[in-house]
């Protein structure tokens, strides 16, 4: 019984310091003793559904990227989200002698180097092109150097809010108990108990095409701006494209000499644009007569991929699609260059 006690003392102590210190939980994971909550993609994550569990796998580089002659190097500079980072594309990528990414949360101080061409790619998916342009592009700082800062440090008082926050903590409790291949096990019991008797699913997730598909409900089943069949009025439209040419001119004062706009296709729009009143924000922004840049438009493309376009667990792209995105991209940059 002694000793029951201090197992019992060790597992609460543990659970206490993981849910209360982010520095812990951290530490942890740097220490790779948790696995990745995402390995399986981040719809399946929330869903825990067997049909929809798919191993993420690393896109091999299948595009012969060939380097564009010319006497100026060019550098291209990414705003993007999660479908630009590191984990899945790289300089390696594109036609380019020089990259830099930047998240749309982070901030970018830079020097342009006027002896090259400055290349500017805003990339957004379409869930939240609409927040990102009520407002001009704000992430781009001039300096004397070029460095990213994620943000001003918080307060003590933010930090400690922060760290009782029940979100946080149940996160980073799920991620250290509930994510290995046992406790799956469970949920996936649980989940397609739930399913199959209930037609239940988790609330963050919606099934579509007579549940062959899995999609992000933010961009299906919520009132708000992100979802594909929020209506979007003209006027909100037009300050749009207003946001967008004022962008194109901020950047164009710090150097660039080209700026270039991607709004990646939600899931939804894909795989089931009739789903509800689909809104047409990626035509309406492209054909608009004050679209001012050139741009990638892949939704038609992916359309005719259909299920082959996205991940059978994750709300991204499959790797056909990525190097789709891609191609299209050195495309463009190829053609912009030529004009200089």
């Amino acid at each position: 019984m002694k000793y029951l006690k201090y197992i019992f003392l060790v597992i609460f102590s543990l659970v206490w310091l993981v849910g209360l210190s982010p520095w812990s939980f951290n530490k942890i994971a740097e220490w790779k003793l948790i696995k990745d909550g995402y390995r399986f993609g981040d719809l399946y994550k929330l869903s825990n559904l067997p049909q929809f569990k798919d191993p993420a796998k690393q896109c091999p580089k299948q595009i012969l990227v060939e380097k564009i002659p010319g006497k100026k190097k060019i550098h291209l500079y990414i705003v993007g989200d999660s479908f630009t980072e590191a984990e899945r594309v790289g300089k390696e990528d594109f036609a380019v002698d020089k990259y830099q990414y930047v998240h749309w949360d982070s901030f970018l101080h830079l020097k342009t180097d006027t002896s090259e061409i400055n290349i500017l790619l805003m990339e957004c998916v379409e869930r939240h092109f609409r927040e990102k342009m009520t407002a001009p592009i704000h992430n781009l700082i001039p300096d004397s150097t070029t460095f990213i800062l994620k943000g001003p440090e918080p307060s003590f008082m933010n930090k400690l809010d922060k760290a009782f926050a029940s979100d946080g903590t149940e996160g980073r409790l799920d991620a250290v108990f509930f994510q290995n291949d046992i406790m799956l096990k469970f949920r996936e019991m649980k989940s397609a108990f739930t399913y199959h008797f209930f037609h239940r699913v988790n609330k963050e997730v919606t099934l579509v095409n007579n549940d062959k598909n899995l999609v992000y409900y933010l961009d299906t089943d919520t009132p708000k701006i992100t979802s594909s069949f929020t209506d979007l009025r003209e006027g909100e439209l037009d300050t749009m494209m207003i946001n967008l040419s004022k962008s194109k001119s901020l950047a164009q004062g710090l150097g660039f000499d080209h700026v270039i706009l991607s709004v990646i296709p939600n899931k939804v729009s894909v795989l089931m644009p009739e789903y509800g009143h689909y809104n047409n924000l990626i035509s309406r922004v492209y054909n608009h007569p004050k679209m001012d840049m050139p741009y990638i438009d892949v939704l038609s493309d992916f359309r005719k991929m259909k299920d082959k376009a996205y991940l059978k667990g994750d709300s991204h792209w499959t790797c056909q699609a990525q190097n789709i995105w891609l191609s299209k991209v050195n495309s463009l940059i190829r053609e912009v260059v030529q004009k200089n």
